[in-house]
């Protein structure tokens, strides 16, 4: 995902809270505990599929330049804090929440969507690095791959989440109600691969896509499971 809109489309956490333990450090911040406990069962599932991957991810909570997203150069995945975003996302978020089907409030949504159904499109980012498919496949082809591989994790995970569908018809009711930016005639895959930059820049224009991506993904959900995209010869 591109950075700019990483910060308006990605985010990862449903639900469920940390709660304090014994013993442990009080600096302990439950919202990086809980992206590490997605990240284990994610490796988990991995290893399941005989895929032995050379390092875990770690995570980051830095709330910038995105709101979600993995980086390459840290191996992490990077998060970002409901309360550190500024008054103009809040309010983004509200509209996000009223328009949402899992009766969420602002600060929820946000988490729902960037503190946790995301981590594993991230983690498809990741895996599509260790495999060669991130530098061989296009920009389009590498956010459906992630969004593929995030559904197909969701649908096996073990710990209890709001329904697969329900969660994605959460994140795309807001996003399909965007004004398409793809030009009567133009194909949507091709034009966002020859317009990426002016895309990526335009918070309206790439949060469509990123409906388009999560559309396109879930539409391909049916018979495919989880190793069958996480193996390096899955297509």
């Amino acid at each position: 995902m591109s950075n700019r809109l990483l910060s308006v489309i990605r985010a990862v956490v449903i639900g469920g809270s940390v709660l304090a333990t014994p013993g442990l450090a009080q600096d302990v911040d439950p919202l990086k505990m809980q992206a590490e406990a997605i990240i284990a069962r994610f490796d988990t599932a991995l290893r399941a599929c005989g895929v032995t991957p050379p390092y875990v991810p770690g995570v980051i909570v830095d709330s910038a330049p995105s709101l979600v997203s993995y980086y390459l150069d840290d191996r992490s995945v990077h998060l970002s804090r409901w309360a550190e975003m500024p008054e103009g996302m809040q309010g983004m978020l509200g509209g996000w929440a009223a328009a949402g089907t899992l009766g969420l409030t602002p600060e929820q949504q946000f988490a729902e969507i960037f503190n946790s159904l995301l981590v594993p499109h991230e983690l498809g980012h990741y895996v599509a690095s260790l495999d060669g498919r991130l530098t061989s496949s296009d920009s389009w082809e590498n956010e459906v791959l992630a969004n593929r591989i995030a559904i197909a994790f969701w649908l096996q995970d073990t710990v209890p989440n709001a329904p697969v569908a329900d969660r994605v018809a959460n994140f795309n009711v807001f996003l399909g109600q965007l004004p398409s930016p793809v030009p009567a005639g133009e194909d949507p895959h091709a034009y966002f691969e020859s317009n990426y930059q002016a895309l990526s820049n335009d918070a309206s224009a790439y949060g469509w896509y990123q409906g388009a991506f999560m559309r396109t993904a879930w539409a391909e959900h049916e018979g495919v499971t989880f190793c069958d995209l996480v193996k390096p010869s899955a297509t």
